[in-house]
C-alpha cells in the first residue's frame, strides 16, 4: 500500500502573507540614544529589533553575543502618552471628549515607571499610579439616561484598577470615563474627598513597530523593570532586558523582514504494514525529512509542514488497478 502527501517548502523569494517574513537582526555599532536608534533603523532597515518568541530571542542573542557584550537598545519602550478609556464605545464620546484630561501638576509623571492607571483625588485632579494600588473607584451606569449624578457610582471598597474594572463591568457598565469639566466636577462631589480609580489607563510596554507585546525576557535577577524614574526604553544586556533612560547612548539592534516563498511538493509514501495509520506517524515522518534537509545543509533555508486537505486530513488513499495509495500535502 502506498500513500501520497503534500509538503509545503518555505524558500527564499517573494511572499504576500505577513507570516511569511522571518526577521533578520543587525547590530549597529554606533552609540545613539533610543530615539536616534529608532530613526536609524526605520531609515536603513525596518525598525528597532522586535522579539515575538523564544526563537526570535535566540536569533537576536546570537547576533549580539557574536559582536558585542555590552548594552544594546531594542524596540521595546514605555509609551507614557498612550492613554485611553476602559469604556471603548466610540458613540459615547463626541468630538474631543475622549481626549479630555484633568492632570494634576507634573502629571502624568510615571514616577515608578509602571504608573499606567489613573485616579481622581479629593480636589478633582488626576494622577497616574501603579494599577496594583488598592483604593475605592467610580463606576459608570449606562442604564441611567437622566443627566444626574446617579450615572456615577462610588464604590467604597479597596481594589486594584483591574479588580475595579471587573467589578464595574459585572454590575454596571464600566469604570467611569470623564468627558468634560462638568462630569469631572460631578465625580469630584461623589468622591467625598478621597482618591478613587477612574477608567483611564495605558499599556505599559509597546514595540516600536506596533507589534503586540506577548513575549518578554526581563532580567529578573535585577528585578527588571526596576521602576527607576524616567527609565522608559529597553536594552538587552547579556541577553536579558533592562529598562534604561532613553537618553543613554548605546549600540542598537535593528531588524528587517526576509521575504520567502511557499512551494507545494507532493510525496508518495509506501506502507509495509497495512495496519499502520500514517496520521499517527506524520510528525515522525516530518522530522526525518527535516533531518535529511539538515544533512544536506538546507535546514536554515527550508522549513516543512504538512498541508491539510479540505476534509481536515493530511493523507489520502488513492485507488490504482491493483493497489491503494494515500496522498497528502506537505508544506
Amino acid at each position: 500500500m502506498e500513500g501520497k502527501a503534500f509538503v509545503i517548502m518555505v524558500l527564499s523569494g517573494l511572499c504576500t502573507l505577513p507570516s511569511c517574513f522571518p526577521r533578520q537582526y543587525h547590530l549597529v555599532e554606533e552609540g545613539k540614544n533610543w530615539t536616534e536608534a529608532q530613526s536609524y533603523c526605520r531609515e536603513k532597515f525596518t525598525d528597532l529589533a522586535t522579539v515575538d518568541n523564544q526563537e526570535d530571542m535566540a536569533k537576536l542573542n546570537e547576533i549580539l553575543g557574536r559582536h558585542y557584550k555590552g548594552i544594546v537598545w531594542i524596540g521595546l519602550y514605555d509609551d507614557i502618552n498612550s492613554w485611553r478609556w476602559s469604556l471603548e464605545n466610540k458613540s459615547y464620546y463626541s468630538e474631543e471628549e475622549a481626549e479630555f484630561r484633568m492632570w494634576g501638576g507634573n502629571e502624568p509623571d510615571n514616577l515608578y515607571n509602571n504608573e499606567s492607571c489613573v485616579f481622581i483625588d479629593w480636589a478633582g485632579m488626576w494622577l497616574d499610579a501603579p494599577c496594583s494600588f488598592k483604593q475605592p473607584f467610580i463606576c459608570y451606569n449606562g442604564a441611567i439616561e437622566a443627566q444626574d449624578s446617579s450615572r456615577f457610582i462610588l464604590v467604597n471598597e479597596s481594589k486594584t484598577w483591574t479588580e475595579a474594572q471587573s467589578y464595574c463591568r459585572e454590575r454596571y457598565t464600566d469604570l467611569a470615563s470623564v468627558r468634560n469639566q462638568a462630569e469631572n466636577d460631578e465625580i469630584k462631589m461623589k468622591n467625598q474627598g478621597s482618591n478613587a480609580w477612574i477608567g483611564l489607563f495605558r499599556d505599559l510596554w509597546k514595540w516600536s513597530d506596533g507589534s503586540a507585546t506577548s513575549f518578554t525576557n526581563w532580567n529578573t535577577e535585577n528585578s527588571e523593570p526596576n521602576g527607576y524614574i524616567a527609565e522608559s526604553c529597553v536594552a538587552s544586556r547579556y541577553g536579558k532586558w533592562e529598562d534604561w533612560p532613553c537618553s543613554q547612548r548605546f549600540y542598537f539592534a535593528c531588524y528587517n523582514d526576509v521575504p520567502v516563498t511557499k512551494q507545494v511538493v507532493r510525496v508518495k509514501l509506501t506502507k509495509t504494514d497495512s495496519s499502520v495509520d500514517l496520521e499517527d506517524l506524520k510528525e515522525a515522518i516530518l522530522q526525518q525529512m527535516n533531518q535529511r534537509l539538515k544533512d544536506r545543509g538546507l535546514s536554515g533555508d527550508v522549513k516543512l509542514r504538512w498541508v491539510k486537505q479540505p476534509d481536515g486530513k493530511i493523507f489520502h488513499k488513492e485507488e490504482k488497478e491493483e493497489e491503494e495509495e494515500e496522498s497528502c500535502n506537505l508544506i
